[in-house]
């Protein structure tokens, strides 16, 4: 597949910017521990009053993190320091790892930041449906070889518009780029009031397990005898980012105008030899 030059360029410094973020806290102890204490520093936010903050905080950042186009924010790593803050709420308390997770208290909290989170999400969607309707325009007047993608792509998701509701709910639900697909929604003007709640569903999924990261590390270091860290859940929350990046890449650069005429040619011929 032909890959537009710039995007190329964007992307790459994406990649070096996540890897040298990665080096810099492996291999430098102050750095390591600088983003380590930023992190736990965020434990106040969730005590008393303060948790209506953390909810502001969650729907601000997740609606960020969607409404981002092209540059993808690092809002696990706020949520995941929000879930660790009400953790360590309990923990100090007294409580116990296995008191803590049968505690409904510390549970409504978690589903707080995650409902609010993932409608921040969904309405953060707005923003690459917008710039989607509008870029049809320009799409129609310009010959753009990642717009014609873009737009091949809506078309392929919406070749079953029955269908089209479950592939939102699937791409809010993985941490695969939503804006790839609100973009050629936008474009081939989908109704977004359909777009909505699917997407606000899967977004509380995904919002969840950001949420619950504390918990399966927790939980993970516990069972192996060990005391528990932040330097294995920041590294795993780098990789993500990398994953995202890179299914955000193919599908950008991937021809998808290209594929859907040789998917139909291949349908035509199918039919006439039946």
């Amino acid at each position: 597949m032909a890959v537009p030059k710039k995007l190329t360029i964007v992307f790459t410094s994406f990649y070096l910017i996540i890897i040298i973020y990665i080096l810099l806290f492996l291999f430098f102890p102050e750095i390591q521990n600088a983003i380590i204490q930023l992190r736990e520093n965020l434990t106040v936010v969730t005590e008393g009053s303060n948790y209506y903050w953390a909810l502001l905080i969650s729907l601000g950042i997740c609606f960020l993190g969607s409404a981002s186009i092209g540059f993808p924010i690092p809002f696990p790593f706020v949520i995941f320091s929000l879930s660790n803050s009400i953790m360590f709420k309990y923990s100090t308390s007294g409580l116990t790892l296995t008191q803590t997770l049968a505690s409904g208290g510390f549970w409504f909290e978690i589903i707080g930041i995650t409902l609010v989170g993932g409608l921040g999400s969904a309405l953060g969607e707005l923003t690459g449906y917008a710039v989607g309707y509008g870029t049809k325009k320009i799409a129609e007047e310009r010959r753009s070889e990642l717009l014609n993608n873009v737009d091949g792509f809506g078309k392929l998701v919406l070749e079953n518009q029955k269908r089209t509701p479950l592939y939102i709910f699937l791409f809010a639900l993985t941490p695969l780029p939503d804006d790839i697909l609100f973009i050629p929604l936008g474009m081939i003007r989908y109704p977004f009031w359909k777009c909505i709640v699917p997407g606000w569903l899967g977004k509380n999924f995904t919002i969840l397990f950001y949420c619950c990261w504390p918990i399966f590390i927790a939980l993970g270091f516990t069972a192996q005898g060990i005391q528990s860290n932040s330097k294995s859940s920041i590294i795993t929350e780098a990789i993500l980012l990398l994953v995202t990046i890179t299914a955000m890449f193919f599908i950008m650069a991937f021809d998808w105008t290209k594929f859907l005429e040789k998917r139909k040619q291949k349908k035509q011929s199918s039919s006439e030899n039946s």
